[in-house]
This record gives C-alpha cells, sequence and structure tokens, in this order.
C-alpha cells in the first residue's frame, strides 16, 4: 500500500472517529432517558477542523482564485446534493434559497479557509501569535457579549445557538494547519502512546467536568470558557495518540484501511444529512437502533457524495469518471 507513505495515516483516523462524535451529539432523541450520552459534538467539530486546517497546507501555494475555487468545488457540490436528497426523503416541495449556504457549520469553514489563505501568505511565520489574538478576541467577546455568563444552559456556550463558538473554533482549524506544515513524514511515536492516551482522558474529564458543575453550580456558569483549553489538550493529544503503532498496523490492514478511508471520506456529507435521518421510531430496539441508523447515514452519505461527484463532474469537460463516482474514498 504505497499511498500510505504519501499522507499522515493519523489524519484519516481523526476523521474515521469525528464522524461518530457528530452524528452522536445530534442523536440524544435515541438515547431513551439517557440523553447525556449524546454528547462529543463540540470535540467531533474541533477535530474536523483540525484536519481541514492540517490538510489545507499540505499543498502548493496558489493565488486566491484558484485556491478558493478548489473549496468550493469540494464543498458545495456535496451541499447541493445534501439538500436534494433531504427534500427527496422528507417529501418538503419547499425550498429556502438559504439553505444552499448549508448552515452555519459551512459558512463558518468557507470564511476560515479566506482567513488561513492570507496567513498563509503574508504571516505564515507568525502563527502562535495569530493563535495568541485569536484567544484574546475569544475572551473579550465572552466577558462582553456571551449570554451564558450569567445563566446555565444546557450545552453551554457550544449550544447550537451560539455564533460564539465559531470565533476560538478558528484556533482549532489554524493549529491543524500549522502542524500539517511542520509535517513531513509518517513517524510512529511508540513511547508516547500511554502519554498520548492519558493526555486525552485527563481533558476528557477536566472537558465535562467543567460543564457538569457549571450545570450543578450556577456561579461556577461564567467561567466555563476555559473549557476550552481541555478541548484544546483533547484534539492535540487525540491526534497524537492516532498516530501510534496499534493505529498504524491497523490502517495497514486491508480491510482497516478500506473501513478507515471509507467512514472518514464521508466526515461532510454526514454531517450535512444527519439531521434528516435521526430518528426515535426504532427506540424500542435500544440499543440496536444507535448502530442501525448510525450504518443507514453511513451509507446515505456515501449515495449524497456519489451524487455530488456526478454533479462535480457535469462542469468538467470530458466523460463522467464513473469509477472516480462511485469509489469508497
Amino acid at each position: 500500500m504505497a499511498h500510505i507513505k504519501q499522507r499522515d495515516f493519523a489524519v484519516d483516523i481523526v476523521k474515521f472517529f469525528a464522524v461518530f462524535l457528530i452524528i452522536n451529539s445530534h442523536a440524544d432523541i435515541m438515547y431513551p432517558k439517557m440523553s447525556i450520552l449524546a454528547t462529543g459534538g463540540a470535540i467531533g467539530d474541533c477535530l474536523f477542523l483540525f484536519v481541514s486546517g492540517y490538510t489545507l497546507f499540505l499543498g502548493h501555494s496558489q493565488n486566491f482564485g484558484s485556491y478558493y475555487k478548489r473549496r468550493i468545488k469540494r464543498i458545495y457540490p456535496s451541499v447541493f446534493a445534501a439538500i436534494a436528497f433531504i427534500h427527496l426523503i422528507t417529501f418538503n416541495s419547499n425550498f429556502n434559497v438559504s439553505e444552499l449556504w448549508g448552515g452555519e457549520f459551512i459558512v463558518a469553514i468557507m470564511v476560515y479557509y479566506v482567513l488561513l489563505f492570507f496567513i498563509r501568505k503574508c504571516a505564515i511565520n507568525h502563527i502562535s501569535k495569530i493563535l495568541g489574538g485569536v484567544a484574546l478576541i475569544t475572551l473579550l467577546v465572552y466577558v462582553w457579549w456571551f449570554p451564558y455568563k450569567y445563566e446555565v444552559s444546557e450545552k453551554g456556550i457550544y449550544g447550537i445557538t451560539s455564533l460564539f463558538r465559531w470565533i476560538p473554533y478558528f484556533a482549532f482549524m489554524l493549529m491543524g494547519a500549522y502542524m500539517g506544515k511542520r509535517s513531513n513524514s509518517v513517524v510512529s511515536i511508540k513511547e508516547k502512546t500511554w502519554l498520548n492516551f492519558g493526555g486525552v482522558m485527563l481533558c476528557l474529564l477536566l472537558f465535562y467536568g467543567i460543564q457538569f458543575l457549571s450545570k450543578k453550580y450556577v456561579f461556577i456558569a461564567p467561567i466555563q470558557i476555559i473549557t476550552l483549553v481541555p478541548l484544546f489538550g483533547i484534539v492535540v493529544y487525540f491526534y497524537k495518540w492516532c498516530k501510534s503503532d496499534f493505529f498504524l498496523k491497523l490502517y495497514q490492514k486491508s480491510w482497516g484501511n478500506k473501513i478507515i478511508m471509507f467512514v472518514s471520506g464521508i466526515c461532510l456529507e454526514s454531517y450535512l444529512i444527519q439531521f434528516a435521518l435521526i430518528t426515535d421510531r426504532m427506540n424500542n430496539i435500544w440499543p440496536f437502533n444507535i448502530l442501525l441508523i448510525f450504518s443507514i447515514i453511513i451509507l446515505c452519505s456515501y449515495f449524497v457524495r456519489c451524487i455530488a461527484r456526478v454533479f462535480s463532474q457535469t462542469f468538467e469537460d470530458g466523460d463522467y469518471n464513473w469509477k472516480k463516482v462511485f469509489s469508497i474514498y
């Protein structure tokens, strides 16, 4: 498998886990009386952003037009395919033009791409200072504006109604870009495997512990912004842990590679369509409903990606490349 040497296998593994974390965070109605288990969304989002930034700086420098065109070509065929798919399965004939934007997550990513282009072009050697600036802006906006300072919210600063999180989330994409730029080859870190795993566990404990306390004790709620620190630790340590020999061996197995590449390859599409497929109609077979719905989302995401590839190739010269359209990754 010669292609393994040409890419950081940990990136694919991180995306693999991000898919399930993001889906699970929106599956609260699928956990009868145990909705607390429907979590991991913030972690999954940040892992996805980290990987997106990581791969962004691996390519050659381009002019802005060519660069942004590639981003649009990757993102929006999937957005349009997802819209068509969702309207088809929900029998909804009403179309809102705002759907074409793809939702706040897609809009945020497209804005991040613009910022990262100019950072790469003009301030590539000052990323640490920019990260510090993002942290400062995050703190100032939180202190001045953020409504959850004074009340306890179910999901705190990570709630779906909070646009605030897109400010600090940029730091995760920027850190991914920085680490991608520094990456030269796949390196095993066997001697640090348990250290990185321990780092993930400790940061998880702090991340969820602070949120739990902020819900139980109102006076703690205003300082829940500090959960961003262990969240950052989770992402970095998780990425490093995924570079261990255990995951490398799994990735090198033919079946392991196919599964990881397949699931990680539909990360975007799974995010776009999951809301239309999550249902409580199968809760009577819990926990098997979780496995069944997750599998349906994965398979439908592949279908949507195939549609997106057809749509994308329609506007290219030459015949359709059906092998590429139906490729599992």
